[in-house]
């Protein structure tokens, strides 16, 4: 079963600065959205945690193939998509 997704109007914004409805950009975030929301285990095994202004702190995914940077919460019933940012993250230390 798909969990729902929902978008926060900061990833909305971020959306339209870095991809054009149709591009193939657009497309790579689309099969990364999908692949979150189709997902039986979350997060993914090459996903991390990181914390960033204003997002806080959050889960992050690289689209394929690409330079874009995917940050989601998640729950058993639902993704929620933060951003999508063009800047490689810093993964988050737990300080173990």
């Amino acid at each position: 079963m798909a969990r729902r997704t929902r978008v926060t109007t900061w990833y909305a914004r971020q959306f339209g600065k870095v991809a054009k409805p149709g591009s193939e950009r657009a497309l790579a975030i689309a099969r990364t959205v999908r692949a979150l929301a189709d997902s039986t285990e979350l997060p993914g095994h090459a996903d991390f945690e990181c914390s960033e202004r204003p997002v806080g702190r959050a889960w992050v995914r690289r689209v394929a193939g690409r330079n874009l940077w995917m940050w989601y919460r998640f729950t058993s019933e639902e993704v929620l998509l933060l951003a999508v940012t063009t800047e490689p993250p810093v993964p988050f230390e737990t300080g173990d």
